[in-house]
């Protein structure tokens, strides 16, 4: 059977890492080389090089991600510009000034989970089983019938409904 060749070319290694350093998805990248996603994933697969690039460049974006998600969940300050235009001015006024960026509990709470996640991690839901004892109870109840006592039946009902 035969194949179309492929559309790969070797300076795509170089771009790919480049791309992925500046944070491109897949997706993003398979459109800027005008192939589609799946198209990306066979090129990984035959050409050793350039999954090596997409591996390498992904980690420079994490990296910077990772930095990023830092400073947000410690605070920073940083230098801030402010334009003013007074009336009757000739020229904008221009203020420069250190703006304190304030720690960040949401994004504090995403890096403790990524790097300790046996102390920060999620608790599961409890299982099923137990948001529906009340509707149990309530079967169970109409399965004695005439015999339950008319407040525990209305009871069951009341918290079935919760």
């Amino acid at each position: 059977m035969e194949t179309r060749p492929s559309a790969f070319k070797p300076a795509y290694v170089r771009q790919a890492k480049e791309l992925y350093a500046q944070g491109l998805t897949d997706r993003e990248l398979a459109a800027a080389f005008g192939v589609s996603r799946t198209t990306i994933f066979r090129w990984r697969a035959a050409y050793p090089e350039f999954a090596e690039a997409t591996k390498l460049g992904k980690e420079v974006a994490d990296d910077r991600v990772e930095r990023a998600l830092y400073e947000r969940a410690i605070g920073y300050e940083e230098e801030a510009v402010r334009v003013y235009h007074p009336t009757g001015a000739e020229e904008p006024v221009i203020v420069r000034y250190k703006r304190e960026v304030r720690a960040d509990t949401t994004a504090a709470l995403q890096w403790m989970r990524a790097r300790r996640p046996k102390i920060w991690a999620c608790f599961a839901p409890p299982p099923q089983e137990n948001h529906d004892l009340a509707e149990r109870m309530r079967k169970a109840a109409e399965r004695i019938g005439d015999h339950a006592v008319p407040q525990l039946r209305e009871a069951l009902r009341y918290h079935a409904r919760e």
